[in-house]
């Protein structure tokens, strides 16, 4: 049995009421406050629910299906998703629509609440909202777990158990240079930036995309689920391309973008946010596309 454990998305096909959305939170609320009123609020909604597997969407969510569907070739298959609504969750689940995450810089970050100086935001969002009990697993399972480094950090408690638990059966692919908790390092399948001279794509999602190149490998070779195996077999592959140059780009906040948008349109003429965030990222400014979109609407229609 392979459990695969992918991060959940923004992009979900149904909209979160005001109830599921980090952004209704005054940012000057303790954490604790805000995951009491969460969690209440989730087990009250019962009837605004949908599938997991139906609800999100997007590229990076359509490979982590694909490879799903790659891997169910072979073996026994299970999905996972790592939501920052609702914790560790089977793919089948039925959830309601949400707004929050653990990345910083938008308005649904868990991070802008008040935490004791000790203690890390995401980490402790999930250990109270995770309600998932490992010991469901079967013995001998094997994970592939598909972390952004944010949600990877976040639930880094209950990965340690699946380590102490599974051993060498638990595979954390990563594709960034950011610092590892010290008892993942055994666990590491490493992709870089060259995996994106080969197989060229969308970013943001690269990750998911390398493991669905690697699972599908995996049918095709008979590589045996071993770290140094798969690794290798990476090595081999990667090792003809050059690395990718990502573009290096300065984050704003809101109210930067706010004003960059208003800009665009007013002095620049700037009508479409395709066009806007094409100007945006040439003149050396990073955003998210979803993101630039729904703000590029919101100050549109307020200049109009």
């Amino acid at each position: 049995m392979i459990n695969i454990i992918s991060s959940c998305t923004n992009s979900k096909k149904k909209i979160a009421s005001e109830a599921f959305k980090i952004a209704s939170f005054k940012t000057d609320m303790q954490l604790e406050s805000v995951i009491d009123i969460w969690n209440k609020n989730i087990e009250k909604e019962t009837t605004r629910v949908y599938e997991a597997t139906k609800l999100y969407k997007g590229g990076a969510w359509k490979a982590t299906l694909d490879t799903n569907t790659m891997l169910s070739k072979k073996f026994n298959t299970s999905l996972y998703v790592a939501s920052a609504g609702y914790g560790l969750i089977h793919s089948k689940t039925k959830i309601c629509p949400y707004d929050s995450t653990f990345a910083s810089s938008t308005a649904n970050s868990i991070t802008k609440f008040i935490v004791n100086a000790d203690k890390n935001a995401n980490v402790q969002w999930w250990n109270m909202i995770n309600k998932f009990k490992l010991s469901s697993f079967q013995k001998g399972s094997y994970f592939f777990i598909v972390l952004p480094h944010e949600y990877l950090s976040a639930a880094q408690d209950t990965i340690k158990l699946l380590i102490e638990n599974f051993d060498k059966n638990v595979f954390i692919f990563i594709a960034n240079k950011h610092p590892i908790p010290l008892f993942m390092k055994n666990n590491i399948v490493r992709f870089d930036s060259r995996f994106n001279s080969f197989q060229t794509g969308v970013l943001s999602n690269m990750l998911q995309r390398a493991v669905l190149w690697l699972s599908t490998e995996i049918i095709k070779n008979e590589i045996p689920l071993c770290h140094q195996e798969l690794q290798k077999h990476i090595e081999i592959k990667m090792k003809n391309f050059e690395a990718f140059n990502m573009p290096v780009r300065l984050k704003l906040t809101e109210e930067e973008i706010r004003i960059k948008i208003k800009s665009m349109i007013l002095e620049d003429k700037t009508l479409s946010a395709t066009k806007g965030l094409k100007n945006f990222r040439n003149s050396g400014y990073a955003c998210e596309q979803k993101r630039f979109g729904k703000i590029f609407k919101e100050v549109k229609s307020e200049l109009t």
